[in-house]
């Protein structure tokens, strides 16, 4: 069951936003977000209305539900952006509201934590930066340690016949979809996978499309694209190390796909590490 609470961490650090941190939501927003503001305040719109981003909370944000984010003035932020690698966890997370936050006191870890966090990435400071390999294995288990108690205190809050309802479900379609989050690099046929769990591929694609509102193909699309994501962040490979790295052949190809599900060019969000 742990395979289910792994995650791909995409990139983070500290930023001092501005106006021109203001701007409607994009295709690079579809992750899941850890915002400790320090000084300053803005506020982000989401699905449900708009709430305000103050110093002295933790917040946790749904990007797939958001829609815009705006700075008057200034703020100062650590952040961090990250995706579950299973898809149960994916659908739990989806669960909750998307935008849940609470005191920076309650968790333990404090302000300086958070800075010391934020050192895995590189340094904003309004200009473009080239990403550095993370060197600090620590750091990146605290990282891990810090979103999986971000986890836990989200998933207590959910309801019990959520769950009850979606186990069954769920378990049916297990032995497939690990196949998928363990090979979607190959990009295995719908009938390979649906052979994992004896069902005909055509009622397999409906039952898994119904449950998860994504189709397989597309579920191993995301996949890839997130670990290029974090690829790209996180290490100095070339662009054409990383589309190999993650299933493509054709890095020209790996690039278009990039940006058309991301709304930049790889080589743009290298360069930018992955704007807030």
């Amino acid at each position: 069951m742990l395979d289910n609470y792994k995650l791909i961490v995409l990139a983070g650090g500290f930023a001092r936003c501005d106006r021109t941190w203001t701007k409607a939501s994009t295709g690079i927003e579809q992750c899941y977000k850890l915002y400790v503001p320090t000084s300053g305040s803005a506020c982000i719109g989401t699905d449900i209305g708009n709430v305000p981003l103050v110093p002295g909370q933790i917040y946790f944000i749904s990007g797939f539900r958001l829609k815009t984010q705006n700075c008057s003035n200034r703020m100062d932020i650590h952040w961090l952006h990250f995706m579950p690698e299973s898809l149960y966890l994916r659908y739990l997370l989806d669960q909750s509201s998307p935008v849940q936050h609470w005191s920076s006191k309650e968790d333990g870890w404090g302000p300086d934590g958070y800075g010391k966090l934020a050192r895995m990435f590189p340094p904003y400071n309004g200009r473009m930066q080239p990403p550095r390999e993370d060197t600090q294995p620590a750091t990146a288990c605290r990282i891990q340690g810090l979103l999986l108690i971000t986890i836990a205190r989200l998933l207590r809050a959910l309801d019990a016949s959520t769950l009850d309802s979606f186990h069954p479900q769920y378990y049916q379609l297990k032995s497939a979809v690990d196949y998928m989050q363990s090979h979607y690099q190959q990009n295995p046929s719908l009938r390979d996978i649906a052979a994992r769990v004896n069902l005909a591929p055509n009622y397999f694609h409906r039952q898994f499309t119904a449950l998860f509102g994504i189709s397989p193909f597309n579920f191993m699309m995301k996949q890839r694209l997130n670990n290029a994501r974090h690829l790209l962040s996180s290490t100095s490979l070339t662009i054409k190390e990383i589309a190999e790295a993650v299933g493509y052949e054709n890095p020209l190809y790996f690039s278009r796909v990039f940006t058309a599900h991301l709304g930049m060019a790889p080589s743009l969000y290298r360069s930018s590490n992955s704007e807030m």
